[in-house]
């Protein structure tokens, strides 16, 4: 295995979908926020009143604490019903630059 391989680290990328009666501009600040605190890139949207999509990139372990920080976040709590993330696989290196808020 070449050096520069052993020091990259394992890059994922994955789909995700929350749903809930999420406040959309503090929840999007808030996933954004966390996000970039996680070294995250990526970005979400709000596709309907009741549900965020977007796209996650970093390691894995990563992906799942950002899960689980959504998920036990006090103020949104009892407004996330469901967190899912979707195909999750391997990339070689990231396409996103940041990890952003897009509007749909």
């Amino acid at each position: 295995m070449s050096k520069a391989k052993e020091d990259t680290k394992n890059i994922m990328t994955c789909d995700f979908e929350i749903k809930g009666k999420i406040p959309k501009e503090a929840f999007e600040m808030f996933a954004a926020a966390q996000a970039k605190i996680l070294g995250l890139r990526g970005y979400i949207t709000q596709v309907s009143e009741e549900c965020f999509k977007g796209q996650l990139q970093g390691e894995g372990r990563v992906i799942e604490a950002f899960k689980q920080l959504v998920l036990s976040a006090a103020e949104y709590v009892a407004a996330v019903k469901e967190f899912v993330i979707k195909n999750l696989k391997a990339i070689d290196d990231y396409t996103y630059k940041t990890f952003e808020v897009k509007e749909k």
